[in-house]
């Protein structure tokens, strides 16, 4: 029914950045300018760019609609793996309800299942629109709104300074440093760091020591009020540090900020965030049930969808799941996915893992690709899955090894906007 190919010509990204206009009115593509610079870029990334490609979804070679592949490699419980990205996804206002959505989520799959990538994951719009279709649910987003004074104060900020494009290879080794190690994040590179450097309402201070940038933060200023420019917040966008002693010295100077800025808001996926601070209470003075104060307030974002189980497993032979032993049946429903539809048996020994071909087992699980989805990546665990009806068990006495098996210290972390 429908042709789905790269785009390739200057007309065809301006076609689409019209549907994309009527799409998403907020993402300011209206103007011919506006419309203008959007191709620009896009064609310029498509160019420059060797992991972003945008693609057209064609009746009769008119366009219906498209969307913006992104060739990712992740860090999955320490193994590097392939992760096809999405975004953009934009159908034209004329033919909604056509199953143009369904058909690129259809090509986005297949498209990355023969690059040979395991995993794919997207930004919904609607979260209950992907995950029927196998996306599960990633790690939530925190969002809170703290007054600068309420941020720890150490004794120096001798150490932070703004960071320049003479710093770009810097930034991306702190950052590739903390990609090597966390559960989740996304491989950058150097175009990322110089996209960011040169977005006009971005600032990045670092961490700098020793000629080595240890964390940095990207942040821009919001106005506070309508009704006096002197009223400003500070949104921090990004947020990474190796050590104490850099995360203390970007908190002492965002501290210091007291005497123009009102609130600091932190979008954060670390639950125990709240920590860190005196006073962890946002604007709101919302009180609930009966004595909890209202700290911060919580969205869920990107989602996740195993496309080659199989696959993935072999992926993650070398990962240890957490010394157990147990040989488990792990029964997935994918309506969506044929070869995803069915039971696997994977050996566990001391830990590491391999998929058996015996036709013995000692307990076996079920549940939905979403919920697979959100398991293997440790985005939730077992227990929880099982206590919400999401899974079931063939043995509730190895409730607890199967928990263990899909547990990690570190949710996944994305900090990759696509």
């Amino acid at each position: 029914m429908y042709t789905i190919r790269k785009l390739s010509s200057g007309q065809e990204f301006l076609n689409f950045s019209d549907i994309a206009a009527n799409a998403y009115p907020g993402f300011k593509i209206q103007t011919s300018e506006e419309k203008k610079a959007f191709v620009e870029n896009s064609m310029k990334a498509q160019t420059e760019s060797p992991i972003v490609k945008f693609y057209g979804v064609f009746k009769n070679e008119n366009l219906y609609g498209g969307m913006r592949f992104h060739d990712f490699k992740m860090n999955l419980l320490s193994a590097k793996i392939k992760v096809g990205g999405v975004g953009l996804i934009a159908v034209d206002i004329l033919h909604k309800k056509e199953k143009v959505a369904k058909a690129i989520v259809t090509e986005f799959i297949n498209h990355y299942k023969n690059k040979g990538a395991s995993m794919v994951a997207l930004y919904p719009f609607r979260p209950d629109f992907y995950k029927k279709m196998g996306f599960g649910f990633g790690t939530s987003m925190n969002q809170y709104k703290v007054k600068p004074c309420n941020l720890p104060k150490g004794n120096s900020k001798s150490n932070i300074i703004f960071a320049k494009e003479a710093d770009i290879n810097k930034l991306l080794e702190c950052y590739t440093r903390m990609y090597e190690k966390t559960n989740g994040l996304i491989e950058k590179y150097e175009r990322d760091f110089m996209l960011l450097l040169k977005n006009p309402r971005a600032r990045v201070i670092a961490f700098k020591k020793q000629d080595q940038i240890q964390g940095y933060m990207s942040f821009e200023f919001k106005s506070g009020s309508e009704k006096s420019t002197m009223i400003n917040d500070i949104i921090v966008n990004d947020l990474v540090f190796e050590n104490v002693e850099a995360l203390k010295e970007i908190m002492t100077f965002l501290n210091s900020q007291s005497d123009q800025i009102r609130y600091v808001v932190f979008n954060v996926q670390d639950e125990d965030f709240r920590f860190l601070l005196e006073d962890p209470r946002n604007d709101s003075d919302h009180l609930f049930t009966p004595v909890y104060h209202e700290c911060s307030i919580q969205g869920t974002g990107i989602m996740y969808r195993v496309i080659n189980i199989p696959a993935l497993l072999n992926k993650l032979k070398d990962h240890n799941f957490n010394n157990e032993s147990c040989r488990l049946k792990i029964t997935v429903r994918d309506s969506f996915i044929e070869d995803n539809d069915g039971s696997i048996t994977v050996d566990f020994k001391d830990g590491m893992s391999t998929i058996s071909t015996e036709a013995d087992y000692d307990v076996e699980i079920a549940l939905d690709i979403a919920d697979f989805s959100s398991l293997i990546t440790c985005a939730v665990n077992f227990k929880s899955l099982y206590k919400y009806g999401r899974a079931t068990i063939s043995k509730e006495e190895y409730i607890d090894k199967v928990n263990n098996i899909f547990s990690s210290c570190s949710k996944p972390i994305c900090m990759t906007i696509f």
